[in-house]
């Protein structure tokens, strides 16, 4: 660089760095220029600026024909070496006052690289984010699988009474809009503390278990079984009237009589109460009228099916339905 006292460019600009500006002599050498051109310039040759020019070549900006301002170049400008380092710009180039004057507003290499890292950043930021989402769904099975266990009986494997609720308060929605019939059924497990006393603990959970597997592969794929208490289950039986829950509460009760769990020596039977969905009725209200039904049944003999009246909290009006003592009286 010239060893020129005289600076042509301002103070603040050659101190400047987001900018780099050089001044150059036709014969390419290097006049002037400041920190931001200095910085980037790194080890290449300062003596002979016009060397450096690889695109566009220096010596032939100065064959064309300055235009508005004194402008020779507008565009990409490539410096440094042949076979060496190089760095491109995005900048003008000016011929004034009989000299060359570089304005780089950005090096493009380093754009680039800025670029590539970015996109380095990115692709290690989808990674994370695909890593982040797959332990996310499983975090949502596990989570999944948890609730389903707190919703299930352990011994059994069907649902809880909390269940029951919920589907009740469904399937009582739905009734409202469009008065489908719905039916509940609630068995009582007959002589269910006898057996634990003479049979001991594990024939009870073996009955219990029993019961449940005759019960699901009895019901319908749109019915729900649950364990209701600690001998009782319930079966919610959607678009089904009296005569239907009847029919399917009187299959599982013949059902449930023709098997014998060693080492019992007598059938399993249970007490059965039957209800449909009544015009404003709770879900409570539907609830406990199927319970007294069952508990009728267990009253008036036990192993038969009881149909809830319509006035529930009149229990005489509870048809008992036994279709063995029915048999029994035929003969």
């Amino acid at each position: 660089m010239s060893a020129n006292p005289i600076s042509f460019l301002p103070v603040w600009l050659l101190e400047f760095r987001a900018i780099s500006v050089a001044l150059m002599t036709k014969q390419g050498e290097l006049v002037e220029a400041n920190q931001g051109f200095l910085s980037v310039l790194g080890d290449l040759p300062a003596e002979s600026a016009g060397a450096i020019f690889i695109d566009p070549p220096f010596f032939s900006l100065l064959k064309k024909e300055p235009g508005d301002g004194g402008l020779l170049h507008s565009g990409l400008v490539t410096l440094g070496k042949l076979n060496g380092m190089r760095r491109t710009f995005s900048g003008s180039i000016f011929l004034r006052n009989q000299m060359v004057l570089l304005v780089a507003e950005m090096d493009i290499s380093a754009f680039e690289r800025m670029s590539n890292e970015i996109d380095n950043l990115t692709v290690g930021y989808n990674e994370a984010k695909a890593q982040l989402t797959q332990r996310s769904l499983t975090l949502q099975k596990v989570l999944s699988e948890n609730m389903a266990l707190k919703s299930q009986d352990s011994l059994t494997g069907l649902p809880i009474r909390s269940k029951l609720d919920s589907q009740l308060d469904e399937e009582m929605e739905r009734w409202e809009r469009y008065r489908r019939p719905l039916a509940l059924v609630i068995l009582d497990i007959d002589n269910f503390s006898q057996v634990n006393e003479s049979y001991g603990r594990e024939t009870g959970d073996e009955i219990l278990t029993h019961v449940a597997t005759v019960i699901q592969q009895s019901i319908r794929t749109l019915d729900l079984a649950v364990r209701y208490g600690g001998k009782e289950f319930a079966i919610l039986l959607p678009e089904t009237n009296e005569i239907g829950a009847l029919i399917a509460a009187e299959r599982l009760r013949m059902e449930l009589g023709d098997q014998i769990i060693l080492p019992m020596v007598k059938p399993i039977t249970a007490s059965f109460g039957v209800a449909t969905l009544l015009p404003d009725e709770t879900r409570t209200e539907f609830c406990s009228r199927a319970e007294r039904a069952a508990k009728n049944s267990k009253t008036t003999g036990k192993n038969c099916v009881t149909m809830a009246g319509v006035i529930g909290e009149c229990d005489h009006l509870y048809q008992g339905i036994n279709f063995e003592q029915t048999k029994a009286n035929d003969v």
